[in-house]
């Protein structure tokens, strides 16, 4: 009987021991499933805005094919300001009275 009694406390505490560990496993496992949810759902949401970038690449494409060089020259020297290699710039007075 004193056996019995002696080895009851170690038992209950490993027991306890044993539900919490089994506990914090589950609590573990529950946490990592909903990550998953999140991650994959931030995942598709990233996947669609891909596609969407590479339809919007593929229109610029389509569009850019179609405007010849003199197209793209003109809208690079008015809009953007660009000039040709060593080439040399004069401004006039009514340049400086539209800005």
């Amino acid at each position: 009987m004193k056996i019995q009694k002696r080895f009851l406390g170690q038992f209950i505490g490993l027991c306890m021991f044993l539900v919490f560990i089994v506990f914090s496993m589950i609590g573990g496992f529950l946490f990592q499933i909903s990550k998953y949810k999140d991650y994959s759902s931030e995942i598709s949401s990233l996947n669609k805005q891909i596609e969407k970038a590479d339809k919007e690449i593929e229109e610029l494409k389509a569009i850019e094919s179609n405007q010849d060089e003199n197209d793209l020259e003109e809208i690079a020297r008015i809009r953007l300001n660009m000039v040709k290699p060593n080439e040399i710039i004069y401004f006039t007075e009514k340049e400086f009275e539209s800005e």
